[in-house]
This record gives structure tokens, sequence and C-alpha cells, in this order.
């Protein structure tokens, strides 16, 4: 064009004639129309939605969907990835990229396009959008095959994912129940220590009792054959007045060899009974539990671990102690028996034999459990004294109630404490 048919020159973007961004427009709107086949479906401007199924945008709604798209830059910012020379021309390459100095290119392409524009046909034109509006469906179909192809590979890494959690949970669940058997072989091996320990110490009173009985045996057989010789040589002695004195010697002499007869043989030790309870009463009641810690002389030991970690498993050790010791006093005030306390580990730090002020607190030596000493407490407790334990171990309440102590468990015991 030349003289006064020549159209003005464009000197910003703002000024752009709608028509030379229509090829980015209609790209715009046919990938809105495939992206919403997607799934997910691609977010685009609502503007854009009433034209997605017309063959052409009209050019009265250029304008309008130019600042729709302008307005969404984060749709426009996916347009740009695709615009492609085959698909966009130079001019809307430049309105969706926007590159650095893209204002001044497009303004030449635009110049450029407005001198050309006359030797292009309108037919020419509308095959070439036809052509890129084929080319934008066909990009958007590879787009979506690919999205498919996308979401099949998670679907199987997901599947493989479960799979290999439902294995670490299943080895997890393994190694809790051989680390639970490896806790409980340990203490039934601890148990069976203790037992055979205790079995030792019995076999061996019964042993060194045993050689005692023999020993005061044979000197009261010694003495029997010197009462029957006594008793021999006064039958064979004449009965007249003179011998009176000599007959009353030994008489005594044959008294005394039978006293000493008779302590030798009274050699049958005085077993501990249990205290009975009350008529009607249940053993592991709580009636039960108060008649036995009340019992009158009586003496309470308690197993202390065995009542302090079922009372208090969450505390440390320490806690544990102080909070049953303090616990026990209240105890021995409220009922008025002797109690005592058995821990294990003298070598525990903080841990050695006291006394508080009502209960007497034992801790076991280096290389002896709570157990023995509980064991060995009931032994050495004269007969005649009512002893209460206070555990649940099976093994103590087994060989303490052999020994005629009465049992409290720690689940009664707690019971009538709280």
């Amino acid at each position: 064009m030349t003289g006064d048919d020549e159209a003005p020159a464009v000197t910003s973007v703002a000024d752009v004639d709608h028509r030379h961004l229509r090829p980015a427009i209609e790209f715009a709107v046919a990938i809105a129309d495939a992206g919403q086949r997607l799934r997910p479906q691609i977010a685009f401007p609502a503007a854009l939605k009433p034209f997605l199924k017309q063959p052409r945008v009209p050019a009265s709604a250029l304008g309008r969907l130019r600042r729709a798209i302008e307005a969404d830059d984060q749709f426009r910012q996916r347009l740009a990835v695709g615009a492609l020379p085959e698909l966009v021309d130079p001019i809307g390459i430049e309105w969706l990229q926007r590159d650095d100095r893209w204002e001044e290119r497009l303004l030449k392409l635009v110049d450029e396009a407005e001198r050309s524009s006359q030797e292009l046909g309108a037919d020419a034109a509308r095959r070439r959008a036809e052509k890129r509006r084929d080319a934008a469906e066909q990009a958007a179909a590879r787009t979506r095959a690919e999205l498919l192809n996308v979401q099949n590979k998670v679907g199987e890494l997901t599947a493989q994912l479960a799979t290999v959690r439902a294995a670490l949970a299943e080895t997890g669940n393994e190694l809790d129940a051989a680390r639970a058997e490896v806790a409980e072989a340990r203490l039934a091996v601890r148990h069976a220590n203790d037992r055979a320990g205790s079995a030792q110490g019995r076999l061996s009173a019964v042993e060194a009792g045993r050689a005692s009985a023999e020993q005061r045996a044979t000197a009261a057989e010694e003495q029997r054959d010197l009462l029957l010789a006594s008793r021999a040589e006064l039958a064979a002695l004449p009965s007249p007045a003179s011998n009176v004195a000599e007959l009353r010697d030994l008489a005594r002499s044959v008294r005394s060899a039978a006293d000493r007869l008779g302590a030798l043989v009274d050699i049958v030790p005085v077993r501990r009974q249990p205290l009975a309870l009350p008529g009607g009463t249940a053993r592991d009641s709580g009636r039960a539990t108060e008649f036995l810690l009340r019992a009158p002389n009586a003496l309470v030991l308690v197993d202390g671990y065995n009542v302090a970690k079922q009372a208090w498993p969450d505390d440390t050790l320490e806690s544990q102690r102080e909070r049953l010791l303090d616990g026990l006093e209240d105890l021995a005030r409220r009922v008025g028996s002797a109690v005592t306390v058995v821990f294990d580990g003298a070598s525990v730090v903080g841990a050695h034999s006291k006394r508080r002020r009502l209960v007497r607190v034992e801790f076991s030596p280096a290389g002896v459990s709570a157990d023995d000493v509980i064991r060995a407490e009931v032994a050495a407790t004269p007969p005649e004294r009512p002893v209460v334990v206070v555990t649940n171990d099976r093994a103590i309440q087994r060989d303490v109630a052999a020994a005629g102590a009465n049992l409290v468990t720690t689940d009664a015991f707690l019971s009538f404490c709280t």
C-alpha cells in the first residue's frame, strides 16, 4: 500500500489489532477443547468455553478472548510451552512466550504482516488456520496419550510400593515376634537358674541336716547303750541299807543319761504353718489380703520390682523404687505389720541396703537374685512367726508356700493399697 492507503504504524502491543493474534487465540481455544477431555483436565479461562466447539472464533470475540488469555498468566505460560512454529505463527509465539524484547519483535512482525496482508488471500489464511487447528488437536491427542502412559506407570509403581510396604510390615511383625520369643526364653532361663540354685541350696541343707542327724543318732545309740548298761548294773546290785547312797548316785547318773538321750533323739524340726483364713474368705479377695497384712507379729515380704514394674511400668527403676517405698511406708503405718521389701541388684547406682522409718529395704548381692533373698528370709524367720510374701512370681510362690508362708498376689496387694 502507498499514499493514503497505508495503515498507521503500530507503536505498542496494546494497539495491535486482535486479528493478528487470531492464530494464537484459536490455538488457545483448541488446547482448551482438547484439555477438557484429559484426566486431570487442563484449567483454562472461562471466557474460552463458549467457543470450544466452533470451527472458527468470530472476529467480534477476539478481543474478549485476548484479554482473558492475557489475564490468566498460568494458562498463557502453558500455551507458550506448546506453541510450536507449525501450530502458531511468529506473532502468536512472541505474544505467548514473551521472552526478552518480545514486544519489539512482535511490533516488527505486525508491521511486516500489515504490509503483506493484502498479498495473502482470505482462503489461504483460512486453510493455514485450519491446518494449525488440526495440528493443535493432534498435539493434544499426543499429550493425552503420554499422560495415560504416565498414569499407567504411576499405577504400576504404586502397586509395587504397596507390595514392598506389605513385605516390610510382615518382616517387622516377624522381628517383633522373634524379639518377644528371645525375651521370654531369657526370662525362662533366669527362672530356671533361680530354681536350680534354690534347689541346690535346699539339697545342701538337707544333706547337712542328714549328716547332723546321723551324728546325733550315733550319739543317741551310745547314750542308750550306756543307759542300758547302767540299768543292768543297777539290777545286779544288792539292796541292803548300806548301799543306799551308792544307789542314789547311780540313779542320778541314769537320769542324766536319759535326759541327754531325750535331747538327742528329739531331732524332728518344727515346721511353719500358714495362717488359716477366716471362714468363707476367698484366697485372693480384699478381705483375705487385709487379714494377712494385719496378722499380729507377721513379717510381710514384698518382691520389690515384681510389684513396682506392674504398678508403674513407664517409670524408671529409681522412680519405681521410690514410689513403692513411699507406698509401703503408708501401708506399714496403716496395718502395723513389719514390712521388708527386696530388690534385685545391690550394684545398681543409688541402690543399697537401708531402712526407712517403718520399712526394711534389702538389695540382693552380686550373683544372687532377689528371689533367693526372699526364700532365705522365709527360711531364716522363726517357724512360729507368720510370713506373708507379696509376689506374682510362680517359682517364689511355690517355694515359699512349701515353707509354710502365706501368699498375696501383686494384683491383690495393689488393689488393697490403692
